[in-house]
């Protein structure tokens, strides 16, 4: 049966993903004839090529079609970047797209660049309804990275409606219509699918960084929930009621989906690694790979450090224009619209909502930043770090913080990369090596220092020297926990936010009872002793 088991899926590893470089390189597709020739030939042939639309891709759903709708109001008279912070604070999608809609020829903003941001902002199953009238044929005039951020939003687009729902078993439900629906309709189905992520997924290495990261996270999404829908792929009662065959069944499944959940974390990574570089903070697609990633290595941790208490950030302000795009344009876009901007402390507080473009990052002399505009820098450092698990933003940040005034907001922020910049080089260190944070972790001392001053930080840095403490424990030491236990409990008392509060106190109970889980394991075995020994005497 085991034999018959592999004859089913004799096709299936091909299917599922081709072999790629370690990680965390971007999966390399295999190259078309023509590769060596790309940089020789017209860009707009180029573009076409790294925008197809293989088979398999359902097309977008009739709620897209709104969204590639010519406006129909009126823009207004208002100033274009009035109008643009105006559009952003539309609660409701499609009125904010139309708003979006009327700003797209006006002269102040890049061309393309407001057709982009509709695509970004839309439902990502809808994105390529708006890039492709821009790329087929393509617009002339425009800019290189919005051009490729155009073909990057539709291949998302178009990866996010792959892999939703594999095809279903009809009566009758038995071991041999099984068999001949896996060669009929699930294998077709497999075959087809894991072909247009290969062919969507080649789109992005030869884009710009940005560009580069969306495709990648897409991808790796595309992949990662390929493995998920395979696997639940229900079997008929007769072939699950038979013990051998279901073990059989679900051994060879897995064993050929373990390149597809390579391939997807593979791309995953090297997307949040693109997008981390980018200055990004905030961003649904990172939440989404983020969300993903935990759920498939769940106890990998790649959100190990979301739980830190850090303070709270001070109100943005809307005094001006450039604060509110500041705080709602995504990053990428915010480096276009905000590039001659003056990056004061204002404008850094409303760019921590969602993230600090390079552009914007490179013209900040660390030096001749005042002190909240400082803090603001450093906070956008320990934020970007604890995202994305990077050490390099954890040392940078000690070493900017370590320089003027010591507020007890940046003293906490010192405490925390003076730990955290001996912890991972990136999340693919988490994902790829272990669950646990490296040791180094757990050097607490300057956050427990911190813990008995006087201040409100004070709390703050005793519950965050006891949670690093728990990511990197000793093993199998309940003397350890019990205090963990007390930490926890301590800072619980001292904290003033409810939902803080209940937070320590929550990891008090988990560390009382990995205490006792521990002792009672220890003591299991000295028990059965003892009773082997009375019954010997």
């Amino acid at each position: 049966m085991r034999y018959a088991l592999w004859l089913l899926f004799a096709a299936f590893p091909l299917a599922c993903a081709p072999q790629v470089a370690a990680p965390p390189r971007t999966p390399e597709p295999a190259a078309p004839a023509s590769s060596s020739a790309w940089k020789q030939v017209e860009p707009s042939q180029q573009k076409l090529a790294l925008v197809p639309n293989p088979a398999g891709v359902p097309a977008p759903g009739e709620s897209c079609q709104v969204y590639g709708a010519p406006p129909s109001a009126s823009c207004g008279n208002a100033p274009a970047r009035e109008s643009l912070a105006a559009a952003l604070a539309q609660a409701d999608p499609l009125k904010r797209d139309g708003a979006l809609g009327c700003l797209e020829s006006a002269p102040e903003f890049t061309a393309g660049l407001v057709r982009a941001l509709r695509a970004e902002l839309a439902p990502v199953e809808c994105a390529d309804v708006l890039g492709v009238p821009l790329l087929e044929p393509r617009k002339p005039g425009l800019d290189r990275r919005v051009e490729d951020v155009l073909i990057a939003l539709t291949a998302a687009g178009r990866l996010s409606r792959l892999v939703r729902k594999a095809p279903e078993l009809s009566a009758p439900f038995d071991k041999a219509h099984f068999g001949e629906f896996f060669q009929s309709a699930l294998k077709p189905w497999i075959v087809t699918q894991a072909a247009a992520i290969h062919d969507l997924s080649a789109v992005g290495p030869s884009l710009t960084p940005y560009a580069k990261g969306v495709v990648a996270i897409e991808a790796g999404l595309a992949d990662m929930r390929f493995v998920s829908v395979v696997r639940q792929v229900a079997l008929p009662k007769e072939m699950d009621d038979d013990a051998e065959i279901r073990e059989s069944y679900y051994a060879a499944l897995d064993e050929a989906l373990e390149p597809r959940k390579a391939r997807g974390r593979d791309a995953a990574l090297v997307g949040l690694r693109e997008l981390a570089k980018e200055g990004v903070l905030v961003d649904p697609r990172v939440e989404r790979a983020r969300a993903l990633l935990s759920e498939i290595y769940s106890g990998r941790r790649i959100d190990a450090l979301d739980k830190l208490l850090l303070p709270a950030l001070g109100p943005v302000s809307d005094a001006s224009t450039d604060q509110k795009l500041a705080a709602r344009l995504p990053t990428f876009y915010a480096g276009f619209v905000l590039e001659a901007a003056v990056p004061d402390a204002p404008l850094l507080r409303a760019l921590l909502d969602r993230g600090l473009p390079p552009v914007l990052a490179q013209r900040l002399n660390p030096e001749q930043l005042d002190d909240a505009a400082r803090d603001l820098l450093v906070r956008a450092l320990i934020d970007r770090g604890r995202r994305y698990l990077r050490g390099d933003d954890f040392a940078t940040s000690v070493r900017l913080s370590s320089v003027g005034k010591m507020s007890p907001e940046r003293a906490l922020y010192h405490a925390l990369g003076s730990t955290l910049q001996n912890g991972p080089r990136d999340a693919s260190d988490v994902l790829l090596h272990g669950p646990l944070l490296p040791s180094a972790t757990g050097q607490v001392g300057e956050l427990d220092q911190l813990a008995t001053q006087r201040s409100d930080i004070a709390p703050l840095a005793a519950f965050d020297a006891a949670y690093l403490l728990s990511l990197a424990p000793p093993q199998n030491d309940p003397k350890f926990w019990d205090d963990l236990a007390k930490r926890f409990d301590k800072a619980a008392r001292a904290l003033h936010a409810a939902d803080q509060k209940k937070l320590a106190q929550d990891f008090g109970r988990a560390a009382k009872d990995t205490a006792k889980a521990l002792r009672d394991s220890h003591a299991a075995p000295g028990a059965h002793e003892s009773a082997a020994q009375n019954q010997k005497n």
